[in-house]
């Protein structure tokens, strides 16, 4: 086989895989969940149980559908105005994270 008929192999192989890899890059789930907090009014008291802080809360994602299971508190973050952010993440099968943060009140 002559050097120029390889090299033309070569090329077409890599352009194959370039193709394959292109493919299944495409194919690939990029997309995190979506989180939906409820819109009633909530309040935050020191040591509150973290399944409070998850009633009504929701995850969606497009291709794994309900993925509310996996939601759980990031973190609380106190601002030092008697308020405190709470950031929950959900994640789905394909290891997409989401964030979605809200301010409650801090009771007296």
């Amino acid at each position: 086989m002559s050097t120029k008929g390889l090299t033309i192999g070569f090329f077409i192989a890599d352009a194959v895989l370039i193709a394959l890899c292109a493919f299944f890059y495409l194919q690939m789930d990029r997309t995190a969940p979506v989180i939906t907090l409820p819109d009633t009014e909530q309040t935050y008291a020191i040591g509150t149980d973290t399944n409070k802080l998850l009633e009504g809360v929701t995850a969606y994602d497009s291709h794994d559908g309900d993925v509310t299971a996996s939601l759980l508190i990031e973190k609380v973050t106190e601002t030092g105005n008697g308020e405190v952010i709470v950031t929950y993440a959900a994640m789905d099968s394909s290891n997409n994270v989401a964030e979605q943060s809200r301010i409650l009140k801090v009771e007296k």
